[in-house]
């Protein structure tokens, strides 16, 4: 819990650089590509770089110390799918019988890993379903592909940049990982009907903006 805390902490220490870096584009695109303002989409282009980079900061980070590199040789895998219920089992002090013993087995170590796994998915396929309007395949492909990119980069130690790896690439977190994205696609999808579509938030631009007129300029060239 510790690490979730802190990778948040250094998420939010860096956001704002990013933020006022992409500041100008973000207001480019909606205005060029969209011909309209939404501040509903700029918001959620701002809560999707807080996102990943809130998810690289807690999947890559922290880094390794430079004491650490002679111990980095290996790259560490788990390849068994399921292996977590064995954790589970293996860790968990659940005893039927005993009410106390309730709450520590939900907040074991095993489980809420695989809880937090899926957590840190769901915004991704709420921001793919709602934001971009993709069907359950293409969630379900693209949460894949995120979850395999991370993957990969704790397995060859962020992509060669170390010896060996300082993170385990599990499985099972890219099954977990596939199924928050999947969850965050079926939540929008659930309350479809109750929310509102993203382009009724669009303010289209007075034609007299300077950029109207640059594209019909553009335009009539490029017809001639």
């Amino acid at each position: 819990m510790t690490d979730l805390i802190n990778s948040i902490l250094l998420a939010i220490h860096i956001f704002p650089f990013f933020a006022i870096s992409f500041t100008l584009p973000i207001l480019l695109i909606s205005i060029i590509r969209y011909k309209k303002i939404n501040f509903v989409r700029i918001t959620l282009n701002y809560m999707t770089m807080f996102y990943f980079l809130s998810v690289i900061c807690l999947v890559f980070f922290p880094l390794p110390l430079a004491t650490q590199l002679s111990s980095l040789h290996h790259h560490n895998s788990q390849l068994i799918p399921f292996h977590f219920v064995c954790d589970i089992l293996r860790e968990s002090p659940l005893v039927i019988n005993n009410p106390n013993t309730y709450l520590p087995a939900i907040t074991n170590r095993a489980v809420l890993q695989v809880v937090l796994n899926v957590l840190m998915t769901l915004p991704f396929g709420i921001l793919l379903r709602f934001y971009h309007g993709l069907n359950f395949k293409k969630v379900l492909l693209f949460s894949f592909l995120l979850s395999l990119f991370i993957e990969i980069g704790q397995l060859t130690g962020l992509f060669f940049i170390y010896p060996g790896s300082y993170r385990l690439c599990d499985v099972d977190d890219l099954l977990a990982n596939t199924m928050g994205g999947y969850l965050g696609y079926k939540l929008v999808y659930l309350f479809e009907s109750y929310i509102p579509n993203i382009h009724s938030f669009d303010l289209v631009l007075p034609s007299y903006l300077p950029f109207h007129k640059s594209q019909f300029v553009l335009r009539n060239n490029l017809n001639h």
